[in-house]
């Protein structure tokens, strides 16, 4: 059976390792690496065999996995994925992240909370609405 992901997985394995590289990880502390990206990941964290397959070209992590993975290494979610743009845009390294890369950061955090802190969230979004409904109609 031809594995037809297996090039991009390898490929995806060659740029995660640059980019740990880049922020001074050796590959060689696999446990080392987890314990880090689980304090991104909090109640949903991950095992150490799935860092191991990213790091072996066996698999790619989920999206939302992948967008704070990007954000922890510093390095754009496009070129982690897929090798498009650059490893480090120049809006990323003045500190100021593009809308695309913001709303998906945001969405990745939301898709982490609880039922409980997902209605909260919810909650403060309506009436950040309706504040802004608010000060349009008494202008």
């Amino acid at each position: 059976m031809i594995d037809l992901h297996k090039d991009e997985n390898i490929a995806f394995t060659q740029r995660l390792l640059l980019a740990l590289h880049s922020i001074g990880y050796e590959v060689t502390n696999i446990s080392g690496i987890t314990r880090e990206i689980n304090k991104l990941f909090g109640e949903k964290s991950i095992t150490t065999h799935a860092v191991r397959k990213w790091l072996s070209g066996q698999s790619i992590p989920i999206h939302s996995r992948l967008i704070r993975l990007a954000d922890w290494l510093g390095v754009s979610p496009a070129w982690l994925r897929f090798g498009e743009g650059q490893m480090h845009p120049s809006k990323m390294d003045s500190g100021v992240v593009s809308e695309e890369n913001n709303y998906a950061l945001i969405f990745a955090k939301i898709k982490s909370l609880s039922k409980e802190e997902f209605e909260m969230v919810s909650y403060q979004i309506g009436l950040i609405l309706k504040i802004r409904k608010m000060n349009k109609l008494n202008k």
